[in-house]
C-alpha cells in the first residue's frame, strides 16, 4: 500500500492505494503503476486509482506536471487478462470500456498540464495506448513496444486508434496494429511514437530534469497551449486563430504573464508561480 505524499503531507487523497504509487514533490505528481508481479497490467483497481489521481491532478494547483511510469521491469503489459470475459454481454463490455476511456484516457489527454510518460520497460496493448495519452514520451533503450491487440483477437482500444494515426500517419498505424509486431525503443523514436530514447540507467534522471523544468514554467499558458495543439489537426485556420485570441486574452491576465514581463524588464531570471 502506498499513500500519496508531498514532502510529508497528504496532497488531498482520502486513503491509500493498492496498485498505484503516488507522490507529489516540487510541483511534479509522479504516478507509478505498481503491480510489478503482473508487469503492471491494468486491472479494475489500477484503473480506478488512476482515475482518482487524474482528478486530483486536474484540480490541485500544486500539481504542475504529471509523470507516468511503471514499477519493476515493465511500463504496462496492457489489460489484465484475468479480468477479461468473453461471455460478458456486449452492452456490459461496452460500458466497462467506456468507463475506462472517460475516466482515465480522455481526462488524461485533456488535462491542461504537461504529462510525461517514462516508458521504463515493455509497453504492450492498452499499456502503450496509455503512454500515447501523454504529451511527451521518453523510452528506455531496452524497452519493447507493441500494439498487441491482434494477437488476442481484439480491436485496438484505450485511445490507440485516435492517437496512433495522428502521431505516425494512417499507413504506418495500420501496419503496426495489423501485424502487432514488436517495436524497439529506437524505432519508436524514428516512427514518432516517442520523443527520445534514453539509456535505461539515465531515464529517471532525464525525466526528473524535464519534469522539474516544466514545473517551473507558466502552467496556465502551457495548459492552454496543449489544449489548442490537441484541437489543431481538426480545426480550420480561421477557427484556430479565433481560439488563439481567446487563449491569449486569458493568459495576459495571469500572474505568470505579469512576472514574465517584470523579469524581462528587470533583466532577471523569471520565477513563475503557476497562476
Amino acid at each position: 500500500m502506498a499513500s500519496a505524499e508531498s514532502e510529508g503531507s497528504s496532497p488531498g487523497f482520502a486513503g491509500e492505494f493498492e496498485a498505484l504509487q503516488v507522490t507529489l514533490d516540487g510541483g511534479v505528481l509522479r504516478l507509478v503503476l505498481n503491480r510489478p508481479d503482473s508487469l503492471n497490467a491494468l486491472n479494475l483497481t489500477l484503473k480506478r486509482e488512476l482515475a482518482e489521481a487524474i482528478v486530483f491532478a486536474a484540480s490541485d494547483e500544486r500539481v504542475r506536471v504529471i509523470v507516468l511510469t511503471g514499477a519493476g521491469r515493465a511500463f504496462c503489459s496492457g489489460g489484465d487478462i484475468s479480468e477479461m470475459d468473453g461471455a460478458r454481454k456486449p452492452v456490459e463490455a461496452r460500458n466497462r470500456m467506456r468507463q475506462l476511456l472517460t475516466s482515465v484516457h480522455l481526462p488524461l489527454t485533456k488535462l491542461e498540464k504537461p504529462v510525461i510518460a517514462a516508458i521504463n520497460g515493455h509497453a504492450f496493448g492498452a499499456g502503450l495506448s496509455l503512454a500515447l495519452a501523454a504529451d511527451i514520451v521518453l523510452v528506455a533503450d531496452g524497452a519493447k513496444l507493441c500494439f498487441a491487440f491482434a494477437k488476442v483477437g481484439l480491436v485496438p482500444d484505450s485511445g490507440a486508434l485516435f492517437h496512433l494515426p495522428r502521431l505516425i500517419g494512417l499507413s504506418r498505424a495500420k501496419e503496426l496494429v495489423f501485424t502487432a509486431r514488436v517495436i524497439t525503443a529506437s524505432e519508436a523514436v524514428e516512427l514518432g511514437l516517442a520523443n527520445r530514447c534514453v539509456p535505461a540507467e539515465e531515464l529517471d534522471a532525464v525525466v526528473g530534469a524535464l519534469a522539474a523544468e516544466l514545473a517551473e514554467g507558466p502552467t496556465v499558458a502551457l495548459g492552454l497551449t496543449k489544449t489548442l495543439l490537441n484541437q489543431s489537426p481538426s480545426m480550420r485556420f480561421e477557427d484556430m486563430i479565433e481560439l488563439e485570441s481567446y487563449a491569449v486574452s486569458i493568459v495576459t491576465s495571469t500572474a505568470d504573464h505579469a512576472e514574465g514581463i517584470a523579469a524581462f524588464l528587470e533583466k532577471r531570471p523569471v520565477r513563475f508561480g503557476g497562476r
